[in-house]
């Protein structure tokens, strides 16, 4: 099993380092033996650093910014370095199913969005968790939904990454993600813009399960549809290869169990951000504030002050304050440290300029399109796919539908930009 594990999470190559040849005493190692034991020390010294600098980092935003900021960001580190060990992808895992008709990702997801449905459903029906107010993220069904969901998709396979795909690639040292990110949040901006339009546009009122079947009801319902598309996805890798690959198994059959755990971890790490931050984990809401307030930081005068999409109390606080108190905007700086710090830790972290001029073009084409489809399809997979499926909305799953479907086309126009990898 810890084969298996050093094979499929980046994380776990680090145990060989740590592994001495206790048969041997100090004195007659081998050089083999010595060596690791160098790496074990090399290990332990980073490490040390490592946790000592995210704790003095959580030190200082607890003073700067409350209890509650510094748990968020040691909580956005776990993510990150969860979804970095598992390399947990949702724009790669639904164009594999496309492509290979290898459903490893999706299978995992369906999983995940069910544990987490179990685990989260009754604590949003209590309304509260370890003292603190919880809310769903629950949206209306409409135009909006529709569109954004769709341009996400496609916006996804173009820039080669998910929001929080983004996050953990940026941090694990893909140069190209910063591009993503910064055009991510330049196209969130411009959707906040129009968003007082979107909103004019057919809308209905949300769905959630609870009100009509009860929690238990809410999940099983989750529970079938998750089962209903792992049913289908597996149908498509059989009559593809003629098999399935399990999530579970060793050797090349145990592809999927890093997947697998990756999910299992997500589920948890997503319920320990209810009773942390009172709702269920998002990553897109901070791109339109990114945007705002780099537009400010660079002198760019927008009359931000009349967009609809800053005419709340919520995102009306959040412009008026400092990035280090805004909820999504301190974890998703935790995801980037947590993935940059497992990268280190592997030696995995290569910075790369070196890509085709058409990458960096659909690098900043793709992250536009993240950006404007995320903030007017109310998230992306994490705060809409993942958070809503989670609360009971029916408007996850349709985001999950769209959102793939838009997925298709970006894998018809992905040669365009990216060369083709695997």
């Amino acid at each position: 099993m810890g084969v298996l594990y050093a094979h499929y999470f980046p994380i776990f190559e680090l145990e060989r380092a740590m592994t001495a040849e206790a048969a041997y005493p100090r004195t007659l190692a081998s050089p083999e033996s010595s060596a690791k034991l160098s790496g074990r020390t090399e290990l332990i010294a980073k490490l040390t650093v490592m946790l000592t600098v995210l704790g003095v980092a959580a030190w200082y935003l607890w003073q700067l910014a409350g209890q509650r900021q510094a748990m968020l960001l040691v909580l956005g580190v776990a993510m990150g370095a969860v979804l970095y060990c598992a390399t947990f992808s949702f724009g790669n895992g639904w164009r594999r199913l496309i492509t290979e008709r290898n459903s490893l990702w999706i299978r995992a997801q369906m999983i995940m969005l069910v544990v987490a449905s179990a685990l989260i459903l009754p604590v949003l029906a209590k309304g509260s968790l370890w003292g603190m107010p919880t809310f769903a993220l629950v949206r209306p069904i409409g135009v909006s939904l529709v569109v954004g969901a769709f341009v996400f998709g496609i916006g996804m396979q173009i820039a080669g990454s998910c929001a929080s795909g983004t996050l953990y690639h940026a941090g694990g040292g893909q140069l190209k993600m910063l591009v993503v990110l910064v055009t991510f949040a330049m196209g969130a901006l411009w959707a906040s813009a129009h968003y007082g339009w979107w909103m004019e546009q057919a809308n209905f009122a949300p769905v959630t399960w609870t009100p009509h079947v009860g929690v238990f009801g809410a999940v099983l319902v989750n529970a079938g549809i998750a089962a209903g598309v792992y049913w289908l996805v597996s149908r498509l890798e059989r009559a593809r290869h003629g098999r399935v690959m399990p999530l579970t198994g060793s050797g090349t059959w145990g592809a999927g169990q890093g997947l697998l755990l990756g999910g299992l971890a997500l589920a948890v790490l997503n319920f320990l951000m209810v009773g942390i931050a009172g709702r269920p984990w998002s990553v897109s809401n901070a791109f339109p504030l990114w945007g705002a307030k780099g537009s400010q930081w660079l002198g760019i005068e927008l009359e931000i002050d009349f967009w609809d999409y800053w005419a709340n109390p919520v995102t009306e606080r959040a412009l008026a304050g400092s990035l280090l108190d805004d909820i999504t905007s301190v974890t998703n700086i935790g995801i980037i440290i947590g993935a940059m710090a497992v990268a280190l830790l592997a030696k995995r972290y290569q910075l790369n300029w070196r890509l085709p001029i058409r990458e960096w073009l659909g690098a900043a084409l793709g992250g536009t399109l993240l950006g404007y489809g995320a903030t007017i399809a109310f998230g992306c997979n994490i705060g809409a796919f993942f958070g809503g499926v989670v609360s009971g909305s029916l408007h996850g799953w349709i985001w999950f539908l769209l959102a793939f479907a838009g997925t298709a086309v970006g894998v018809f126009l992905r040669p365009l930009f990216i060369e083709s990898r695997g």
